[in-house]
């Protein structure tokens, strides 16, 4: 087994199916062993592990489209939610929203 320095971009994002909350943590290592690579971020205590079932994407990517990724999270999410054609529409409006701004737009 071996550890490299995840190098800078790399990131997991989680989403609670329960709560839909989604989050991102900041993948400092990469474990390598017999059964494959495992990313590795660190916790509140700095314990560095490896991130949980609710795990969904591991990226390298900048911090614009991160935060792009983890808001369709939370999206599908909502979609998920959703009853109503109301419903299903704000979020199809949403998520052309989210995919399409670039920062210095809508001022």
């Amino acid at each position: 087994m071996s550890f490299e320095i995840a190098e800078p971009g790399w990131v997991a994002i989680a989403r609670d199916d329960v709560t839909g909350r989604v989050s991102l943590k900041r993948v400092g290592f990469f474990e390598v062993d017999d059964e494959g690579i495992t990313p590795l971020v660190k916790d509140h205590d700095g314990v560095f592990f490896p991130p949980g079932p609710e795990t969904v994407e591991v990226i390298k990517t900048d911090a614009l489209h991160t935060a792009k990724l983890a808001w369709m999270h939370k999206l599908v999410g909502m979609a998920e939610r959703a009853t109503t054609s109301a419903e299903f529409d704000a979020v199809e409006r949403l998520a052309d929203f989210v995919m399409n701004w670039e920062p210095g737009h809508g001022r």
